[in-house]
C-alpha cells in the first residue's frame, strides 16, 4: 500500500474541506427534501379541501330561491340609510 506523507496541517485543512462538502450536501438534501414535501402536499391539501366542500354542499345544498334568504335576526341590506 502506498501512502503519501501529509502534514498535520494540511491533513487538518483537507478534512475540514470535506466536512464542509459533506455538510453542504447534508443541507441541499434537506432543502431538496422540503422543496419536493412542500409541492406534493399542496395538492393533497387541495384534494382535502375539495373533498370537505363537496361534503359541505351534500349536506346544506343552496337555497333555490331567486333571493338570498335570511335568518330573523339578519337586518336587511343598508338599514342604516332608513
Amino acid at each position: 500500500m502506498f501512502l503519501v506523507a501529509v502534514s498535520s496541517a494540511d491533513g487538518f485543512a483537507m478534512a475540514m474541506v470535506v466536512i464542509l462538502v459533506l455538510s453542504f450536501g447534508v443541507v441541499a438534501l434537506l432543502v431538496a427534501g422540503i422543496y419536493r414535501s412542500g409541492k406534493r402536499r399542496e395538492n393533497e391539501v387541495e384534494r382535502l379541501l375539495e373533498e370537505l366542500r363537496r361534503e359541505e354542499d351534500e349536506r346544506h345544498p343552496a337555497p333555490s330561491g331567486g333571493g338570498e334568504e335570511r335568518a330573523p335576526w339578519e337586518r336587511e341590506e343598508e338599514w342604516w340609510r332608513k
